[in-house]
């Protein structure tokens, strides 16, 4: 499998690209760094991904796209899949 690791705070997504990422994840809400769930949980669709945008710290990370899914955050559930997916 090929990686491509990509740093947001030195090429932040853009707009489309949160959009995209969105969609493949269930959702902008998603998207969001746990620590930020409460400060931004309250904004609409359209302003979160503007936000996330802006403020790629915001960003739930690592996101990883297996080419089948897109996995956000590295929890258990998240390595499970991963490791299924590198069989």
């Amino acid at each position: 499998m090929q990686a491509e690791v990509r740093e947001l705070t030195k090429k932040p997504l853009s707009e489309a690209e949160v959009r995209a990422l969105a969609a493949k994840l269930g959702g902008v809400h998603q998207l969001i760094a746990p620590k930020r769930k409460a400060e931004l949980g309250a904004l609409g669709e359209e302003e979160l991904v503007r936000h996330l945008a802006a403020n790629p710290n915001h960003v739930r990370r690592p996101l990883i796209d297996t080419g089948r899914q897109l996995l956000g955050g590295f929890t258990a559930e998240v390595r499970a899949a991963l490791e299924k997916e590198l069989k």
